[in-house]
């Protein structure tokens, strides 16, 4: 039986980096570009006042929403790809190298409209009562993975996913968080390092030279798959559960 844990998780991690490497590069891209276009329209400002204002202007502003509406297609798209790369890793498939691309293809209609209703529905849960929030989250987390699986619709996807977390919210939300944090440090910091040389040297972000943008993707498409890989373990944890099946 597949155990969800975080040694399975960086094995499944290690071996799907040569099957997953393109939608992790294409998705890193898209959103160091998507980023880049918000930099720009914001400009650069030492007056704080100033850039709030630039800020919230250009939250208000159709381009953001049309950028950011986009961007979100697009990650969600290449993220199923990643899910069902993985998957094919971790179950033994023999697929074409575009498979996952493809899969993320079929999927796609219902990501979209599955993807909408968890972000609406536990972002408003959160705002309201944090914890039943956090734990709805935690129950719906594993949708992505059954509507890319399983090949379902997206209220199906949320309810088969809230299926199989029964009897292992904490255990599985446990390991996704853990593995989140690793994923999200090393790019964080060094955003933080590169940022700070470049203000040391009189230079703006948006004009960082190309080896510190270079060395930021990479790590980005090496990081990527990390978090799919720990959802793909939990799924195939929860899946062969005789809880769950019987």
């Amino acid at each position: 039986m597949f155990e969800a844990s975080l040694g399975n998780v960086f094995r499944l991690y290690r071996a799907s980096l040569s099957r997953c490497w393109l939608p992790s590069l294409l998705l890193a891209l898209a959103w160091g570009w998507a980023a880049t276009l918000v930099d720009r329209r914001l400009g650069s400002s030492d007056d704080l006042p100033v850039w709030l204002a630039q800020v919230q202007a250009l939250a208000w502003s159709g381009y953001f929403w049309r950028l950011l509406i986009a961007a979100s297609a697009l990650s969600a798209f290449l993220y199923s790809a990643i899910v069902a790369d993985i998957y094919a890793v971790a179950t033994g498939g023999a697929t074409p190298a575009m498979a996952g691309l493809l899969a993320a293809l079929r999927a796609f209609p219902v990501v979209v409209v599955a993807s909408t209703i968890f972000l609406v529905v536990t972002s408003m849960a959160t705002a309201l009562f944090i914890i039943p929030g956090a734990y709805l989250w935690g129950m719906w987390q594993l949708w992505l993975v059954v509507a890319v699986v399983e090949r379902c619709g997206p209220i199906e996807a949320l309810r088969r996913s809230w299926q199989l977390m029964v009897g292992s919210w904490w255990r599985i939300t446990t390991l996704i968080t853990l593995v989140t944090i690793v994923s999200t440090l090393p790019p964080l910091l060094f955003d933080t390092v590169a940022g700070s040389m470049l203000i040391m040297v009189g230079r703006a972000a948006v004009h960082a030279p190309p080896v510190v943008t270079a060395v930021g993707i990479a790590l980005d498409v090496f990081l990527i798959p990390l978090i799919p890989a720990a959802l793909v373990a939990a799924y195939l944890d929860r899946q062969r559960a005789p809880a769950v099946l019987g």
